[in-house]
C-alpha cells in the first residue's frame, strides 16, 4: 500500500500508553552497485531496537517488542522483495498496530520504540504526494490524469463526437453553422466541468493543471466549479497524444515553480509578522512555546536544521530548550527521551496539531530564513506580553 495523507493522519492521532510501538523506515532498493542487500541494514536496525530501545520497558513490554521484531523480519523474509524503494512498517501487535506503506528511497534507514509512531519521515515527504490532476482539453476531446509527482497515470479520455467539423457545414450559413459548433463546444465544456468536480468530490485533489491551447484553457476555465477552480495553479501547452510521461513532465515544472513562490510568501508572512511582534514568532525556543500552547499554524522550517532536544514519551511535548537536561517532562512528569535532533519531533508535533508545514529546501530561502533562527511560527492567536515584575 502506497503512503496517503489519510494513513500519516490516522498515525499522528495514534498513541499506545502500555504497549510500545516499532517504527521502522527501510530503503529495499539498492540505488548504487556497491549498497549492501536490504537485509543487512534490516539486520542492523533490528538488533539495534533489540539491544537499545532507548526507553525503559517492563519485562511484558520487552517480550511484546521481541515478538515483534521477530515478525518484521518474518515479514521481509517472505515479502521484502515486494517493495520498489523504500517501506515504512508501524507494528505494535498487543496493541493492534501492524501497517506497512511503501515509500520513496528518500525516507532512509532508521528504527524507533517509542509509544507513538515515528512519523517525522512520513510528515517530511507529504509534500510529494499532493493530489494532483491534469486535464488535456480541446474544443472537441479531453483527457484526465491524476496521482501526484511520483505515480501518475491517465483516468479518462472524453471525446466529443457531436463537435462538427469545418468539411460538414454543408448547406448552413457560415454565421448559422459557427454558432452550431459553439453550442456543441459549450455542452463539451460543461461536461467535462461536471466530471471534474465529481472526480474531486470523490477523490479530492490540491492540485489542478489545465493544458492546452491558450484560449480554449481560458475558455474552459470559465465552466469549472468554484471549488475545483480554486485548485487551478496553472496551465502548458502539449499535443492531445502526448505520453502519460511527457504530462507529468510538464506538471512538475508548474507544481515545483507554484510550490516555490507558495514557500516564499510565508517566508515574506512570517518576517513581517515577526518583526512586527506581533502574529509571528521565530527561533526554536519560541517556536516550541508556541507549539506547547497549541498557537502554531503555520510552521516554517530550514530542512537543514538541526538542534538537541528532549522530549516527553508520555504525552509527547518538546521541552523547552532552556531545561538542558530534564529528567522528567515540565508538563506531565513523564518520563523524556534526549534525542540528537528534535527538530523532526517539532514538526511531527505541529502535524499533530494540524499546522501547515512549510519545510525550506532552496538555498535562497534558506538563507533568508536562516536570519531568523532557522525556524518560525505564523501563529493562531496574539498572546498577551507577560507582565513587566
Amino acid at each position: 500500500m502506497h503512503i496517503s495523507r489519510q494513513a500519516v493522519e490516522r498515525l499522528a492521532s495514534y498513541h499506545s500508553p502500555e504497549w510500545p510501538v516499532i517504527s521502522l523506515y527501510l530503503r529495499v532498493d539498492q540505488e548504487h552497485i556497491t549498497d549492501d542487500h536490504y537485509s543487512t541494514r534490516l539486520k542492523n536496525l533490528l538488533r539495534q531496537a533489540s539491544e537499545s530501545p532507548g526507553i525503559e520497558l517492563s519485562r511484558a513490554q520487552v517480550e511484546a517488542v521481541e515478538a515483534d521484531l521477530e515478525r518484521i523480519r518474518i515479514f521481509f523474509r517472505d515479502h521484502g522483495d515486494e517493495f520498489g524503494q523504500g517501506v515504512a512498517l508501524f507494528a505494535s501487535s498487543q496493541a493492534g498496530l501492524w501497517e506497512v506503506y511503501e515509500t520513496p528511497r528518500e525516507v532512509g534507514n532508521s528504527i524507533a520504540v517509542d509509544f507513538r509512531p515515528a512519523i517525522a519521515p512520513l510528515v517530511r515527504m507529504l509534500e510529494q504526494y499532493e493530489p494532483l490532476c491534469v486535464c488535456l482539453v480541446s474544443r472537441d476531446r479531453a483527457r484526465i490524469f491524476t496521482g501526484h509527482l511520483g505515480e501518475f497515470s491517465e483516468r479518462a479520455v472524453k471525446l466529443d463526437q457531436e463537435v462538427p467539423g469545418q468539411h460538414e457545414q454543408g448547406g448552413w450559413s457560415q454565421a448559422r453553422f459557427q454558432r452550431h459548433i459553439e453550442e456543441h463546444v459549450h455542452q463539451h465544456f460543461k461536461r467535462l466541468a461536471i466530471d471534474l468536480f465529481a472526480l474531486f468530490e470523490q477523490e479530492p485533489f490540491r492540485f489542478l493543471i489545465v493544458a492546452g491551447p491558450h484560449e480554449v484553457v481560458s475558455d474552459f476555465l470559465e465552466y469549472l466549479h468554484p471549488y475545483v477552480r480554486e485548485r487551478y495553479i496553472g496551465t502548458f501547452y502539449v499535443l492531445m497524444e502526448a505520453t502519460a510521461k511527457q504530462v507529468r513532465e510538464e506538471a512538475a515544472k508548474i507544481v515545483r515553480e507554484w510550490t516555490r513562490q507558495e514557500k516564499q510568501r510565508y517566508l515574506d508572512l512570517l518576517r513581517h509578522e515577526a518583526l512586527g511582534n506581533d502574529m509571528g514568532v521565530t527561533g526554536l525556543a519560541k517556536v516550541i512555546e508556541a507549539l506547547q500552547m497549541g498557537n502554531v499554524l503555520s510552521l516554517i522550517v530550514d530542512d537543514r536544521l538541526e538542534a538537541p532536544g528532549a522530549y516527553c514519551l508520555h504525552c509527547g511535548v518538546v521541552q523547552p530548550p532552556a531545561v538542558e537536561s530534564p529528567e522528567l517532562c515540565l508538563y506531565c512528569g513523564g518520563p523524556v527521551r534526549r534525542v540528537a535532533n528534535i527538530v523532526p519531533e517539532v514538526y511531527a508535533n505541529a502535524y499533530r496539531q494540524n499546522a501547515n508545514l512549510v519545510f525550506l529546501t532552496e538555498r535562497d530561502q534558506q538563507g533568508q530564513l536562516a536570519e531568523l533562527g532557522g525556524i518560525g511560527a505564523i501563529l493562531r492567536f496574539r498572546v498577551a506580553p507577560a507582565p513587566e515584575s
